[in-house]
Parts: C-alpha cells; structure tokens; sequence
C-alpha cells in the first residue's frame, strides 16, 4: 500500500500580500540599483582612507587588514550574483537584506578597531573612518520601514561609533570631548537630514499606489459593469414573466387557498430581483451627468421631504444645521438626489425602528469646497469592514444586493465629489460628501435657478 505524502511538506512559504510584495519588489530594484555602487563606494573609500593614514608610501595592508577587505569584496561581488541573477526569492529578500545591512557595520566597525590596533594615522590623527557610518545611516532608511526600527539601527549605529572614540582615546572623559562631540553631532544631522528626505519619498510612493490602486479599482468597475449589463439583459425578461405569473396567481387564488402565501414569495422575489436588475443596469450605465449651479441645501431639504414625510415616525429624530450662505456647486441635481437618498436610507435602515437620530450639517470648508455631513447612531459598520462598503456586491444587510453605495460613490465621482465613511462616537456612522467645484452665482439669477 503506497505510504500517503505528507501533505505539510507540500505547504509553500504563505503568501505575501500586495503591499509587501511591491515593497520587497522595489527593495530588490534598490538594492541592485542603488546599494551595491554604494557597497563599492564604502569598500574603495575605506581602502583609501586606510592607505592614506599609513606613513610613508603606499603599501600592502596587514595581513588581518587584508583579509576584512578581501572578505568584503567577495561578499560584494555574491550580492551581484544573487541580486543580478534574481537568485533570491521574495520570501527572503528582507531576511537577505537584513543580513547584508549587519555585514556592513560589521566591516566598518572592524576597519576603526584595527586601525586602533594598528595605530596607522600620522601625528596622532586618525583617518575619519567614522565617515564610512553616514552611509550605513542613510541605507537603514532604504531598508526599515518603522521609525521604531530607524531609531533602533541609528542607536545602534551611535553606540559603535562612541566606542570606536573610546577605543581610541581609552579614557570616558577623552570620549566625549570637543571634537567627538562635534562628529557625533554630524553623524546625527545626517541622520535626522536622511530620515526627513526618505519620509518625502515614501509619501510620494504611498500616493502613487493608492493612485494605482484606484485606477485598477477603475478598470475592475468597468470591466464588471459590463459584464452587469449583459447578465441584466439576459435576465430581465424571464424575471419580468415570473413576475406577471405570480401577479397572474395570486390575483386567481381565493382568500383561502393555502398556496396563497407561495405565490406571494413568488411575486415578491421575482420583484426583488427585477430591482436588483435594475439597480446593475444603473450601475452599468449611470446615464449623462449633466452639471449646473445646485443650491445644496434647498435639494438636500427635497430628499428629506421625500424620505421623512411621515410625521407620526417620531422614532427618528432629524436635525439640519445649515451654515450662513453656503456657496452654490456645480453638479446634476438629480443624480445628487439618487446619491443622497442612497445614504439616507441606508441611515434610516441602520437605526432599524429604533430611537435615534440623525443630523445633518451643511458647509462651506476652509479649503473653499462645500461639505455634507450626515451622522446617524445606528448599528454602526465594524472597523474591518470600513474598506469594503464601497465594493460592488458586498453587503452586511440581509436581501440587500451591495451596490447601493458603490453605485454612490460612481454618481459623486461622476459631479467631482468624495464620499468618505467614519465611525461616529458613541455608535453609528458619519457620511461625509465633499463638492469640489464651487461656482459663483449671479444674484439676479437666482430666482430662475432656485
């Protein structure tokens, strides 16, 4: 009977998510690109500030001496290897680069003990090769991503270099003179100067793929709104027959037959996929935007006139607070209108009954855009959940078919708005519009475009 694999063995390295596989990507092109020449650089500027300390003409090095820098280029020399052939895979990269990053201060490290040992400055001053750390230094930014590990590695880097003084001068007091203060002061300038450059980088980087990742969100939308239209016609037609059969039944069966209660499933389920249908259509092909001086509060009031009409609902307290000419926006009332009646329903569903509120708050910002805050104290959305609400199909809310907000955030984009969610304190959740495009409006006009 032939022995069953053992099926751990066949189990990969897990795999990384996007985000780090990009970055370990990028470490790799900087590694090759960029760290390698600074690797010669460290290994011939050490070579030469060796030999110009040393008395007399230039020579061989000792035999330990040689040996480090010997050492050094053959582990230069393998990173070509690994790094040119890509012979590392991504799993391995940091554990590789980590490694790479401690074999360098070990070599500096080693070129200021031996040349303490060594004594090979002339008139007792020794070659500055506490310079060779303001490489490392800047490197440790390439190389760790948190500022606790920055700081980590930078300290550490400091503690060596205050034990080279000490190694050198032999006495506490001579360690923290003048002059090693002053290097030390450098070394830390450099620092802190590197530290400030990389954090502008890694910024710019930050935006650039949430720049990707909007625009691949873009493509995957469109790609699945065509793909909607083509299932919505497909469908349409067979869910509008179920539809009318059920009407057809229901409308033949008497008060008493028990199969009443089937054809009524039948008819509102067929209704509510009709709407769903409907609702991919729309997301499929939102129509034309048509944009023209929208006065925000005076169509923010129609929706609420439409959604809170009945007065005897004192369950749901509604509270507007409007500021003191709040500008006029370009935008198509009537997709503004679908988007807003989006969210306050979506508000109104999450308080479910039960006794809440829901306030509302329009305004200009300091930025010159115009802001719609809706706030309600409903169930709330969890913390995980906060990055998906705007994905096509995904719902928490039974029967519901996920598209209500994507189809949302399509309308605003569409009138150059953004839609932001946020959990509101001490539950529920705050919707924030914000309407870029202000538009100045004539007052004798505004009575035609009230």
């Amino acid at each position: 009977m032939p022995k069953r694999k053992d099926q751990s063995s066949a189990v990969g390295p897990p795999a990384l998510s996007i985000e780090e596989e990009e970055f370990r990507r990028w470490l790799v092109d900087v590694e090759r690109r960029a760290i390698l020449p600074l690797k010669w650089v460290l290994w011939l500027g050490s070579i030469f500030l060796w030999q110009y300390g040393r008395p007399g003409h230039l020579a061989w090095p000792d035999v330990d001496v040689f040996v480090v820098f010997f050492l050094y280029l053959l582990f230069i020399l393998a990173e070509h290897y690994f790094f040119g052939f890509s012979k590392i895979p991504l799993q391995q990269v940091r554990a590789f680069c980590y490694s790479s990053y401690l074999v360098d201060l070990l070599y500096v490290t080693a070129l200021i003990y031996l040349d303490f040992v060594h004594k090979t400055w002339v008139e007792l001053e020794s070659p500055d090769f506490y310079i060779l750390y303001f490489l490392l230094a800047v490197r440790g930014f390439v190389l760790y991503r948190s500022a606790a590990e920055r700081i980590v590695v930078n300290v550490l880097i400091s503690l060596l270099l205050v034990l080279s003084f000490w190694l050198e001068e032999q006495s506490l007091a001579a360690t923290f003179n003048r002059p090693h203060l002053i290097r030390i002061a450098l070394v830390w300038m450099v620092i802190l100067l590197s530290w400030f450059i990389f954090e502008i980088i890694n910024r710019q980087k930050f935006e650039l793929l949430k720049a990707r990742e909007r625009l691949y969100q873009s493509e995957r939308l469109t790609a699945l709104g065509e793909m909607a239209a083509g299932i919505a016609h497909e469908i349409n037609n067979p869910i509008g027959i179920i539809s009318a059969y059920g009407d057809y039944l229901l409308r033949q069966a008497d008060a008493t037959d028990p199969r009443r209660e089937d054809y009524e499933v039948i008819r509102s389920e067929a209704q509510r996929c009709k709407k769903i249908v409907s609702e991919l259509l729309r997301f499929a092909r939102p129509g034309e935007t048509r944009r023209e001086p929208t006065n925000l509060c005076t169509l923010n009031d129609e929706v609420l006139r439409f959604i809170f009409h009945d007065k005897s609902d004192t369950a749901v307290r509604l509270e507007k607070t409007y500021a003191e000419d709040v500008p006029w926006v370009l935008a198509d009332p009537v997709q503004v209108k679908q988007a807003l009646l989006n969210v306050y329903v979506n508000a109104q569903q999450a308080l479910a009954g039960e006794t809440g509120e829901i306030r509302v708050t329009i305004a200009p910002t300091p930025r010159g855009e115009v802001q719609i805050a809706i706030a309600d104290t409903g169930r709330g959305i969890a913390p995980k959940d906060l990055a998906r609400v705007f994905d096509p199909f995904f719902t928490r809310k039974p029967g519901g078919s996920g598209l209500g907000l994507t189809i949302t955030r399509r309308i605003l984009e569409a009138n150059h708005a953004v839609i932001e969610l946020q959990p509101h304190q001490p539950r529920g959740v705050v919707v924030t519009v914000t309407f870029r495009d202000v538009v100045e409006v004539p007052p004798q006009s505004l009575d035609s475009l009230a």
